[in-house]
């Protein structure tokens, strides 16, 4: 278990997974190369497998579009190491995807062996709702994104009642 006073930077997935509320297959994060919980910026990878819950075996990958669920797990462990980083000892708040922005792909597939390398870097914060600058390397030199997105995220008091209200409302 991590502290604030040994908070590594370079962090592999059997810790990482205790950072982030995926499991199994839905679990879509090999390591954390850095972060700084100060500027709220991670970078991860993770190794494209045929594994993978998104893996298309006609396709032989991963659809590019699925990028944008790899990064949101990026932010989820940046948000836990923040939270260790500013020793807040409270549960988690639940955090759910408002919106996904500016998608844009310069490739369809990400072939099986691949490793992606995610960067995200948060550029709002307010009342709960983040932003974050997102993007997503392929390749052996990580110079040009193959994807890069708009994340908004919304940290949620009780989501059992939020998708009560939902019901009783829809």
């Amino acid at each position: 278990m991590f502290t604030a006073d040994n908070l590594p930077q370079h962090i592999e997935k059997d810790e990482l997974i205790n950072l982030v509320p995926h499991k199994g297959k839905m679990f879509l994060l090999s390591r954390v190369i850095s972060h700084d919980t100060v500027s709220h910026f991670i970078e991860t990878e993770y190794d494209v497998t045929e594994d993978c819950i998104f893996y298309d075996k006609e396709a032989g990958g991963v659809p590019s579009f699925a990028g944008f669920e790899i990064m949101a797990q990026g932010i989820s462990a940046l948000s836990s190491l923040e939270r260790i980083a500013n020793k807040v000892t409270e549960p988690p708040k639940p955090g759910v995807v408002l919106s996904i922005s500016s998608f844009e792909s310069d490739t369809a597939v990400f072939k099986s062996g691949t490793t992606l390398r995610m960067k995200v870097q948060e550029e709002y914060r307010g009342d709960g709702i983040f932003k974050y600058d997102c993007s997503l390397f392929t390749g052996e030199v990580f110079d040009k994104p193959s994807v890069t997105v708009c994340i908004t995220v919304m940290e949620m008091n009780n989501m059992e009642l939020f998708f009560k209200e939902g019901q009783k409302n829809g």
